[in-house]
Formats: structure tokens, C-alpha cells, sequence
């Protein structure tokens, strides 16, 4: 007799085939793939992309889909949508909810709202939306409804999921809550590079995420506009432009840069073809305000990249392992100086470089222990309630 596998419903606003939320929509990418075997996975959605009025004409809406032993449900986006969950919830009576968003209302809060007409229990994974660097976008409206939510009781009896000890102690500094499971985002990648030399005195920097304030480009074109003639820069910027009027402001600091500085945007890329555009890059260059895993970061010293960051994600301590900085993204002068530090290898020296960031990224990610550790957890949000 062969057992069922315990019922899990994803909620996320976004999903494949659209990739335009990035990170998250890659998380949960690689989580299904890889634990599909353990669990019975109902992805709860929409029919469009983030910022986009196009719905997916290659999937019918509004009904199960089960592919490649997943199922999926690609709601409309239409009046409708916030009592359309909560009803294919009831009927799908899952063994736990898993919601992706904080601030989303018919992905999360309305379902927060409504919880007691659940039968199962819940675990919300913020995805760093409850950063220090995320809440100071907007930052009196958020505390403002954090308050509230605090009152109304939405979250309390629920599980959260942090994916850095960092974000753990973020969520309990708001919710001061002891049901925390801290998981780490899952990229299922495999460590590789590729064959580009590298000329000494000259780097390819790229950026990749989504282009939005809070990822700081405007900082990282400043840095740019400082570095020694004695360098030739190239920089690639990969990402979806989310916000048009920030990205104008960056198109006006890009005309500005002088001539040895090379900056082109290089459109928005699909999960399979980020590691082949990295193979011809040497840097990423990403002053972030906020990340709460970083899946550009994961993915570039996946791909022999090194990374020059901030100190805002998780990934700390950089410069001791030899692949990376991780500084305070106000500190140009040190930003400035790592970036010149690359572009002055060899190709030798680089090459050394590059085997060095695959190694470490390996080690990190240790995926056998990530999923066994998820399997776990999952397993207690279904058989124990929060208190």
C-alpha cells in the first residue's frame, strides 16, 4: 500500500513562468524540485508576471494543472481573487500553508485574516521584507501596520521561516515570536566557470538583481565614477527594470561616467541562462540595501565570479575566505579600492580566484543538509501547533 505524502499548499503571488520577483520565484524553483518526492506540492498563484498586465497564454487559469508530479493553480487576476483562495484553500484542505510574501493581501494577509477557517497550520516565509533595509522603503506605513497586525493577532500561532539567523532575529525583534525556523533559501546549482581571460588591469563587473532603489545601483554607478583611469571597466547590468523612474536617474549618472568606464544594460535573464551570461564576467558589484539570502550572490560565485557587496546580507566575512568584500556600501573609498584591487590581477591570480569562490559556495550551500533539514521542518509545522 503505497503511503500519501503529506499536503503542502505554496502560496506566491508570482511564479513561473514569469521571473521577474527573482530571487523568491528561484527559491521555490529549487525547494519543490528537490523535495517533490516528500512532499505533495499545490502552488497557489496568479497568470501574470510582477508589474506586468500579460497573462501566461500558454496556461489555462483558474484550474489544477499537475505537471512533472506537481500541481499548480494560475488564478485570475480579477475581482475575485482574495475570496477565490481563500475557497480553493477550504476545498484543497492542505496539511500545512506556506506563504511567501509579507505584505502581499490576497497572498498573505488575507489569509493571515482568515485563518481560523484553516485546518492545518501556517508558515509564513517574509523573504527579508521585515529587514531593517526593506522597512526603510515606506517606513511609517509599515510600522504603522505592523502595529496593527500585531493587535488584530494575524500572526501570532503561526510559524516563520527566516533564512539567515540575521532575519531570525529581525522577525523576532517585530513579532517577538519563539516559532522561527531558520532555513536556509535553496539554489540548486552546480559550481562551475568558465573559460574568458581576464587582462590584467581590466574587470568585468555586472550586476544582477532586480533594478529597484532598495538594491542601491545609483551607488554602485557612483563608485564607478571614481576608479582610476589606469583601469578599463566594463559593467553589465542583468535585471528587470522595476521601477522606470529610479532607472531614469540611473540612465542620466551612466551618461556621466568617463570613458574608461563601459556600462550597458543587458536586459533581464531566464533561470537557465544566468550561469552561461556569468561565465563572461569576473565581478558582481551589488551595494544592496537589503538581502535576505541573495541568490545573485550564490549564483555568481556558483559561476567563478567574485563578489564585491554589502554588508547587508548574509554572506559575511568575505575577505577571510578570499572570495569577496562584504563592506558598508556608504564607504566608497573601500568600495572603490576592492574593485580596483580585481581589476589589477592577472589572469593567473584570477583564475586561482575562481576555484576558490566554486569551492566555498560548495561548502556553504551543502545541499544534502539543507534538504534534510527542511524535511524536518516542514514535517513538525505539520504535526505540531504553534503556541
Amino acid at each position: 500500500m503505497k503511503l500519501s505524502k503529506p499536503k503542502i499548499a505554496i502560496l506566491t503571488q508570482w511564479y513561473l513562468p514569469g521571473n521577474n520577483a527573482g530571487g523568491p520565484v528561484k527559491s521555490l524553483y529549487s525547494l519543490i524540485e528537490v523535495l517533490k518526492s516528500s512532499f505533495d506540492f499545490y502552488v497557489i498563484t496568479t497568470n501574470q508576471d510582477l508589474n506586468s498586465c500579460r497573462t501566461y497564454s500558454e496556461i489555462t487559469p483558474n484550474i489544477w494543472i499537475n505537471k512533472d508530479q506537481v500541481n499548480y493553480l494560475y488564478h485570475s487576476v480579477d475581482s475575485k481573487l482574495n475570496s477565490n483562495i481563500i475557497l480553493c484553500i477550504i476545498k484543497l484542505q492542505p496539511d500545512l500553508l506556506y506563504l511567501n510574501s509579507f505584505w502581499s493581501w490576497p497572498f498573505s494577509l488575507n489569509i493571515l485574516r482568515n485563518k481560523a477557517r484553516f485546518n492545518c497550520n501556517i508558515l509564513l516565509a517574509p523573504r527579508g521584507m521585515l529587514s531593517n533595509g526593506a522597512l526603510k522603503i515606506k517606513p511609517l506605513k509599515k510600522q504603522l501596520f505592523i502595529v496593527i497586525s500585531k493587535l488584530l493577532n494575524w500572526h501570532s500561532n503561526i510559524y516563520f521561516q527566516a533564512s539567515s539567523y540575521i532575519e531570525k532575529q529581525e522577525i523576532e525583534a517585530k513579532y517577538n515570536s519563539k516559532n522561527v525556523l531558520v532555513l536556509p533559501n535553496f539554489n540548486s546549482g552546480t559550481a562551475s566557470f568558465g573559460d574568458r581571460k581576464k587582462p590584467k588591469n581590466e574587470l568585468n563587473l555586472f550586476y544582477l538583481s532586480r533594478i529597484a532603489k532598495v538594491k542601491n545601483l545609483h551607488l554602485a554607478i557612483n563608485y564607478l565614477q571614481k576608479v582610476s583611469s589606469s583601469y578599463k571597466i566594463n559593467y553589465n547590468i542583468y535585471g528587470n527594470i522595476e521601477d522606470q523612474k529610479y532607472w531614469g536617474t540611473i540612465l542620466e549618472a551612466i551618461n556621466k561616467l568617463p570613458k574608461h568606464v563601459r556600462v550597458q544594460y543587458k536586459g533581464k535573464l531566464n533561470f537557465n541562462q544566468v550561469q552561461d551570461a556569468l561565465f563572461q564576467e569576473d565581478c558582481l558589484l551589488l551595494p544592496t540595501m537589503n538581502e535576505n539570502f541573495g541568490h545573485s550572490i550564490v549564483e555568481s560565485l556558483l559561476s567563478g565570479c567574485t563578489v564585491i557587496i554589502s554588508n547587508n546580507t548574509p554572506w559575511l566575512n568575505l575577505q577571510e575566505s578570499q572570495v569577496g568584500f562584504n563592506l558598508d556600501e556608504n564607504n566608497e573609498n573601500e568600495m572603490i579600492n576592492a574593485i580596483e584591487f580585481y581589476a589589477a590581477m592577472s589572469d593567473g591570480e584570477f583564475l586561482a580566484l575562481r576555484k576558490k569562490c566554486n569551492l566555498y559556495i560548495s561548502e556553504k550551500l551543502n545541499l544534502a543538509s539543507t534538504i534534510k533539514n527542511y524535511i524536518t521542518n516542514f514535517n513538525e509545522c505539520i504535526q505540531n501547533r504553534p503556541k
